[in-house]
This record gives C-alpha cells, structure tokens and sequence, in this order.
C-alpha cells in the first residue's frame, strides 16, 4: 500500500510494555510502536516500571520510553501525579497527534489532562480489565462484596476511557461483541483489526535446520511427540485442565509416549509443579519458566502441536499467529476468538469444551493420528502470510490512526 505522507507524534499509553515484561498486549504494543517509529512517526511510551533496575527514561528501537517508577505505581495518587508530569515533560518536547490507549487506569489519568483534552483517542481493547480482574482473583467462585466494589470502580474508569475514545480498536469479532455488551453509553468507531507475527521470526524449520539438533540444543527428547503451550501461569489459561488432561491420557494410555512444554512464568508455578510431582507426570511435562525471546521460535519450530486450554478471555492469542507462522498445527478451546482462528483451518482443531475430559480426548485424537494433522501445516502458515504479519497490521494501523488527525485537523474532511 502507499504509505501516508504526514508524520505523526504518537502518545502510546500502557502499564507494563515489552522489553519490561512479556505477554500479549504488551507484545502488541511494543511490535505496532516499532514499527510505526521505523516508518518515520515518533512514539512516546508511558509505562510503568516493572523493576526497580529499569530505567526512567528510555530509547529502545527509537521507541522513546518514559516510566514511572516501581513505588510510584502502587499508588493511585502518586501514579497520577507522576503521569502527569510525564505529560507535561512531552508536551513541551513535541505535543501528540493522537493518544493511543492500550490501558484504562493509564488512560484515564491522561484523559483527565486539559492539554491533551482535544487531542484525538484510540483505545485499543486487548481484553476487558474488569473480566480480567474478576477471573483472575477468584476464578469461577461467587465474587465477595470487597472485590465488587472494587469490579464497579474498574467498570467506571473503563467507561469513561471508552467514552473519550473517538475510536476503538479490537482484535477479533469475539471483543467486539463482548465490548457490546459491556459497554453500550455511546457508539464510537469500532473496528477489528487482528493481532500479528514476526513472518521471518516464526517460520517453519529450514531444510537447513536439522530438528534433532534443535531438540538437543533446548533439552528436548527426539523419539516422542512434542506438544507446546506458551502461556502466563495464570488462572484463566487453562494449565491445570491441561496438566489433568495429560494424567488421564497416561492411565488410558500408558504405553503412548509423549512430551508436554509449557513455556510461560506467573503465578500458578508452584501450584503447576505440586500437581506435576503429585500425579507423577515429571518425566511428561516439562516447566520451562519465562524463554529468551531468540529462542521462543525455536520451540514453536520443532514442536508437532501447540495446545490452546484457555478457560476464559480470549481475546486474540498471539501465540495461535505465532504458530501459525510456524507451520504449526494448534487445537485451542472454543473461548474467545480461538473459534473463529481455528474453524477456517478445521473445525476439528477445537476442543468440544474446556474440561480435561475434552482436553484428553482431542489429544488422544492427534496422538493415534498425527497424520491427520500434517496438511493443516502449510494451510497454517498461508494463513499468516495472509492476514496476521506485523507489517499488514502496521498498514492498517497507520492507514487509520492518519486519517483520524486529518479529520481531527481544521482541514480535515469530515467522513
């Protein structure tokens, strides 16, 4: 596509952004920023800090990172006096385009700036921060009264971010729908445009690469199906319906041999690991803790199947592009968008339900009859090249954010 000749200044809004830490929304909006910076527009990020070694000020692939610090972030008040003065400190460098607001609790003390109030705002729906919260702090239990005044209090900042965002950005059908029905006050713009993969990052294995050395190199078995996972250890993900599923195949089939990773860190390690030793799976599944970023690939290169169990917020799945990319077949849940990325592959890659017994049962297909499985390889990275590479979001993204500060403008054109 032709690219925009005007260069816009950027204010990206995010409470934890890659390097800082790894995940998918932070993923995201450090990969669009990058690229963005690299086509000639600047980007500041306000960020929080993750640890007290990073630092306050930042350029990082011309991403210019502005974070506020640790204890500063724990604190409300003190979160939006230090915002605030990460604002001023950029609106005297050079003032915004356009706002984009990949956090509400960020983007709220933003919205609330008179010197930003005629700035124009895209709000990027990752997930809603108020089912995020609830499934995270009780998983399906009845939510006590404390943290229902606490759910109201997130419900309220989400809305009025939404309210102030001309535009909202989704990554499937699936978020556009649930954000219908959690917010309904006003109709901003609203438009899907999907997650993305590094094409050259995340690829098939080479003819030059030789699988067995790759195995070696990561700590992997060579004789034995490797079926992958890559998820934050956190309630919502599904590990431990997975780790069930794993107990009831090696029971129903003891002599069938294969290998479960799980690449990830959060807070279900320990729980993670008691479950492991106490259903005798050590010698199946393997803990591999947080990856650097040059070797991820690797694991997504040499496995046979990646394994989706989310229980609940799907949003996208960034690591369903990332092995797709791969060339790698993936049987997800039917949660979220999982659905709609895997029924146009087959709709026999989702799982009938969320429970081990479904788990088990989709698993015990792939492992009688991998064979099943081979064509969806080359349909998978098609499907990459076609709709999920970084650079056809970056276009989309741009083509978008331009044409909203041109209409913005006095110029500008109406539409």
């Amino acid at each position: 596509m032709d690219r925009p000749q005007s260069k816009l200044t950027i204010l990206s809004l995010q409470y934890h952004c890659y390097p800082d830490e790894v995940g998918g929304a932070w993923g995201l909006t450090y990969e669009i920023n990058k690229r963005l910076v690299e086509r000639g527009h600047k980007v500041f990020q306000i960020t929080c800090k993750s640890s007290n070694s990073q630092l306050s000020r930042e350029v990082i692939d011309g991403i210019q990172y502005q974070r506020v610090s640790l204890l500063q972030s724990k604190s409300f008040v003190s979160l939006w006096n230090a915002v605030r003065k990460q604002i001023k400190n950029i609106l005297k460098q050079e003032p915004p385009n356009l706002i984009h607001i990949h956090n509400p609790l960020i983007g709220l003390i933003t919205l609330l700036q008179p010197g930003l109030w005629k700035v124009p705002k895209v709000y990027h729906f990752h997930s809603s921060w108020f089912d995020e919260e609830k499934i995270n702090a009780v998983g399906t239990a009845q939510v006590p009264f404390g943290l229902k005044i606490k759910l109201e209090l997130i419900r309220v900042i989400e809305w009025i971010c939404f309210k102030f965002s001309g535009t909202i950005l989704f990554l499937s059908e699936y978020s556009r729908n649930r954000f219908k029905e959690f917010y309904f006050l006003s109709k901003p713009d609203l438009q899907i445009i999907p997650g993305g993969v590094d094409l050259n990052e995340f690829h098939p294995i080479k003819p030059q690469e030789i699988q067995e050395e790759i195995r070696e190199r990561l700590n992997l078995e060579n004789n034995k199906p490797l079926i992958l996972t890559v998820r934050r250890l956190e309630e919502r993900m599904g590990l431990e319906n997975l780790l069930s599923a794993v107990e009831i195949l090696t029971k129903k089939f003891p002599k069938k041999s294969f290998q479960l990773v799980i690449v990830g860190k959060g807070s279900l390690k320990q729980r993670l690991e008691k479950m492991i030793f106490e259903k005798g799976l050590s010698d199946i599944v393997k803990l591999t803790g947080l990856v650097p970023r040059e070797i991820l690939p690797l694991y997504f290169r040499v496995a046979d199947l990646f394994v989706l169990p989310t229980t609940a917020i799907e949003g996208f799945g960034l690591v369903t592009a990332e092995s797709f990319a791969s060339g790698l077949p993936v049987m997800g849940t039917p949660v979220g968008a999982t659905k709609e990325l895997l029924a146009p592959i087959d709709p026999g890659l989702l799982f009938q339900e969320i429970s081990p017994e479904a788990l088990a049962k989709g698993l015990q297909h792939y492992l009688e009859d991998p064979e099943y499985y081979f064509p969806f390889k080359s349909k998978c990275r098609e499907t990459a090249e076609k709709h999920f590479s970084w650079e056809r979001i970056t276009d989309q993204i741009e083509e978008k954010f331009t044409r909203i500060v041109s209409d913005q403008s006095p110029h500008g054109s109406k539409g």
